[in-house]
């Protein structure tokens, strides 16, 4: 506006480009597009959507769409309105057109607006993993970070592992529980296997061997609604900008995982340091000093597990699990109790306290323990019989058992019987 009065007032089109700092040619193109505009007939010309207000229509009202039913407030994508024309009434134009199409006709979607939360000290913690390619002796693998964020502290933790199992998963949350200094009462997590067996957001079904986990840890899992990342937004971020934090130390070589792991955690200690927490203006180590006094205690006997499965308990005092058959104290015997396979030992757990613990992954089929047959009956099961003398002559292994070959009988022993019955 300012250059179409100063040239309406005579002045030169190169002396205005030149006080107000431009070139001659941007500004001649300003000055040329009001009058190109007004001439261009691009807003008159036909489109593929043309002729299609009753198909839209229909559309939109099996939808329910606001937009052309009063009573509802809910709006459908014009991806959902382009993919019913193509499939059902074989329309031939692009989806941009069909875009296109309803903004003109309905006007621009209004935008959503998005509710920010700031949470008190420790009350969540964001995960997630992410892959990376890191050099372990030599060689490149592949490496999977869980990262993890407290929610009002922002305080963020990376650990390491060659994989993503349950085991790892459960790893994973255990050793970010021992960085932050406790356990917060919810933990937001995506829609993964090992968390998540179906569904997603308020509705999932819970992985149940995680779910097990997360009852033994006293935290709570918060599950995101499918494909909405903003709802983990914290940590979404940091993923994003730790990746890049800690870039480095994951171009470097190392002899080791608990090598590396170190590394990440001083790196973590260092950025905590420096960087500001947004709740509290203070550094985020010191937002993270104050918030674990808020955090839970991390309980001592949480271990990983990748099974849990609940079993009866048969009269011979077994439960049945993966292939083999362990044995649990007789007082259990006609009650479920819960087998839960951790990477080395299979833990029964009965009423909330460890009743028997066994070897995992044993050549044995049968995995026994006397000592369960030990104990004073109760009101509803009575102890086993005890051994008499030969079965525990048997099953003992005293020295006081002569040599087999003192125990044999000499041949002439028996040439000399012989004879004897003989006369």
């Amino acid at each position: 506006m300012v250059a179409q009065e100063m040239i309406d007032r005579g002045v030169a089109v190169r002396q205005v480009a030149r006080q107000l700092g431009v070139t001659e040619g941007a500004l001649r193109y300003r000055l040329q597009q009001p009058a190109a505009a007004a001439a261009d007939g691009r807003r008159d010309r036909a489109t593929a959507v043309d002729g299609w207000d009753d198909r839209v229509t229909a559309v939109l009202e099996r939808f329910g769409d606001a937009r052309v039913t009063p009573a509802s407030d809910t709006r459908c994508e014009a991806r959902q309105v382009y993919d019913v024309l193509v499939r059902e009434h074989g329309f031939g134009g692009s989806y941009q057109a069909v875009r296109r199409y309803l903004r003109r006709r309905f006007g621009s979607v209004p935008v959503q607006a998005v509710r920010r939360v700031e949470l008190p000290p420790g009350v969540q913690a964001q995960h997630d993993w992410f892959e990376e390619q890191v050099g372990i002796a030599g060689e490149r693998v592949p490496g999977y970070g869980l990262i993890g964020t407290l929610s009002f502290s922002r305080a963020t933790f990376v650990w390491m592992s060659p994989t993503t199992t349950q085991l790892a998963w459960q790893s994973g949350h255990l050793a970010l529980f021992e960085r932050y200094g406790g356990t917060p009462l919810w933990v937001r997590i995506d829609n993964l296997k090992t968390g998540v067996a179906q569904g997603a957001g308020p509705t999932a079904v819970l992985n149940p061997t995680f779910a097990r986990f997360a009852t033994t840890c006293g935290f709570q899992v918060d599950p995101c609604r499918a494909a909405r990342g903003q709802d983990k937004g914290k940590v979404e971020r940091q993923v994003r900008a730790e990746r890049s934090a800690f870039a480095d130390l994951l171009r470097d070589d190392w002899p080791s995982w608990p090598a590396l792991q170190g590394a990440l955690d001083a790196r973590a200690r260092e950025l905590h340091g420096r960087r500001p927490c947004p709740a509290t203006g203070t550094s985020v180590a010191a937002a993270l000093a104050a918030e674990r006094a808020a955090l839970r205690p991390v309980p001592a006997l949480a271990e990983p597990f990748d099974v849990v499965v609940a079993r009866r308990v048969a009269r011979d005092c077994l439960v049945a699990f993966e292939g083999r058959r362990y044995r649990v104290p007789f007082v259990w015997v006609g009650r479920t109790v819960e087998v839960l396979g951790t990477a080395h030992h299979v833990v029964i757990h009965a009423v909330d306290q460890e009743v028997a613990r066994h070897p995992r992954h044993t050549a044995r089929r049968l995995v026994l323990d006397p000592a369960h047959y030990d104990g004073d009956s109760t009101a509803t099961v009575l102890a086993p019989p005890p051994l008499g003398r030969r079965g525990r002559q048997q099953l003992a292994h005293w020295e006081g058992l002569p040599e087999p070959a003192a125990v044999a009988r000499p041949l002439a022993a028996y040439i000399a019987l012989v004879e004897e019955v003989a006369r």
